[in-house]
C-alpha cells in the first residue's frame, strides 16, 4: 500500500485525459471542464499558508490542534518566517507568526516570500485595545480572507476594530476555537491548490467531505456525459476507469494509505462490479430501442446517477466511517435499478 503523490497522479491524470480525447469533439470540452477543479486539487496540490495576528496564547501547533489535527505536528524547516508544520504521512501546513512579539522585518520577510491564504485572527478577552488595534494594522495590508478564531467575550471588540481599519467586508466568520466547524471554515476560504494538503494535514472530516463532494460532482458529470454515448459497449472501460479513480482519489484526501486493491475490495464489498455495471448500462441501452429521442438521455442519467451512488458510499465508508453494512445500504438506496428506478419521461410524442 502507499500514498498517492503527484507523479502517480499525473500518471493517472493522463491516461484520463488520454481517455476524454477519443470521444467525439464535442463532447470533449465540457468533460475537460469538469477535470479542471480535479487538476487544481490533485495536481496544483501546496501547503496552506496561515498568517497568525492576535493573541498568543496558543502556540502555533496548539491552533492547529484545535482544527481536529490528530497525532500532532512537527515543526519543519523555516523559509523567511514560514514554519513548517509536518504531519507525519498526511502533508503539511506553514505559519506566518505576525502576533505582538514578532519583530516587523521579520514578518515583512515573510510576506515578500509568500502571500498568505488566509488571515487567522486569535481573540482573547484578556487582550487590551493598544493590542488589538496593532494586530489589526499588520493584517490590513494582506490580501487574504480573515477568520476569527476567539473567545466569546473577544467577538464583540474583533468585529468593532475590524470594522474601524477596514477588515470588516474580509472577516466570513468568527468562531469559538473549539467550534468544530473551524477546519471547514478555514479549508473553504482557502484556493483550490491548497485545500487537499490541508484538510489530509489536519484530518478535518468536514473539509474532507467538502473536497470529497467536489470530487463527486465533477466525476459524476463526466460519466453522464459520457453514458450519453449512443455506441453500445464502447464506453464501459472508460466509465470504470473514472469511477475506480473516483474512489481512489477519495481515500487520498483522508490521507490514509491507498492501493488499487483496497478500491477492488470496496466495489466487492458493496456488491458492484464491472457485470453489474454492464447490466445497468446496457439496460439503459435498451430505451433507446424503445423510446430513441430520450434513450440516450435516461443512459447518460443513470451512468451519473451510478457514478455518484458509488462516491457517495466511499464518502460515507471512508471519511464519515460509516460501517459497510450501512454504507451498502446508502449505495443500493442511491444505485438506479431499471425495475424500479423512477424516471420522468415526457410522452414520446413531446420534443
Amino acid at each position: 500500500m502507499h500514498i498517492l503523490n503527484r507523479d502517480s497522479l499525473l500518471t493517472v491524470y493522463n491516461r484520463l485525459t488520454g481517455l476524454v480525447e477519443k470521444l467525439p469533439g464535442g463532447l470533449q470540452k465540457p468533460i475537460l471542464r469538469e477535470l479542471t477543479p480535479i487538476r487544481e486539487l490533485f495536481l496544483e496540490q501546496r501547503p496552506a499558508r496561515l498568517l497568525l495576528v492576535g493573541d498568543e496564547a496558543l502556540t502555533p501547533r496548539q491552533v492547529l490542534s484545535t482544527l481536529g489535527a490528530e497525532g500532532g505536528f512537527e515543526a519543519g524547516g523555516s523559509d523567511n518566517g514560514w514554519r513548517a508544520y509536518l504531519a507525519a504521512g498526511r502533508g503539511e501546513v506553514q505559519i506566518l507568526d505576525a502576533r505582538r512579539s514578532v519583530p516587523e522585518e521579520f514578518i515583512a520577510a515573510g510576506l515578500t516570500r509568500h502571500s498568505p491564504d488566509v488571515v487567522i485572527f486569535l481573540g482573547s478577552g484578556d487582550s487590551s485595545e493598544a493590542d488589538w488595534k496593532k494586530c489589526v494594522e499588520r493584517a490590513v495590508g494582506v490580501e487574504a480572507p480573515v477568520i476569527g478564531l476567539a473567545q466569546e467575550s473577544a467577538f464583540r471588540l474583533q468585529a468593532r476594530l475590524a470594522a474601524e481599519h477596514g477588515l470588516s467586508h474580509r472577516v466570513p466568520k468568527v468562531l469559538a476555537t473549539n467550534d468544530p466547524a473551524c477546519d471547514e471554515a478555514i479549508c473553504a476560504a482557502l484556493p483550490l491548490p491548497a485545500q487537499l494538503e490541508f484538510a489530509r494535514a489536519t484530518n478535518a472530516k468536514r473539509a474532507q467531505a467538502h473536497i470529497a463532494g467536489s470530487l463527486l460532482k465533477s466525476f459524476s458529470a463526466v460519466c453522464g456525459v459520457i453514458g450519453v454515448q449512443p455506441i453500445p459497449l464502447a464506453d464501459m472501460p472508460i466509465l470504470t476507469t473514472l469511477q475506480t479513480l473516483m474512489v481512489g482519489m477519495i481515500i487520498h484526501t483522508t490521507g490514509r494509505p491507498f492501493s488499487a486493491r483496497l478500491v477492488a475490495e470496496f466495489l466487492g464489498a458493496l456488491g458492484f462490479n464491472i457485470g453489474a455495471g454492464l447490466v445497468l448500462r446496457e439496460g439503459a441501452r435498451a430505451i433507446v430501442k424503445v423510446i430513441p429521442i430520450w434513450g440516450n438521455a435516461v443512459s447518460g442519467f443513470i451512468a451519473g446517477a451510478g457514478t455518484y451512488a458509488i462516491g457517495k458510499a466511499a464518502i460515507a465508508y471512508f471519511i464519515e466511517e460509516t460501517p459497510i453494512n450501512e454504507t451498502r445500504k446508502i449505495f443500493r438506496r442511491l444505485l438506479p435499478r431499471m425495475g424500479r428506478k423512477k424516471v420522468a419521461l415526457p410522452p414520446p410524442g413531446d420534443s
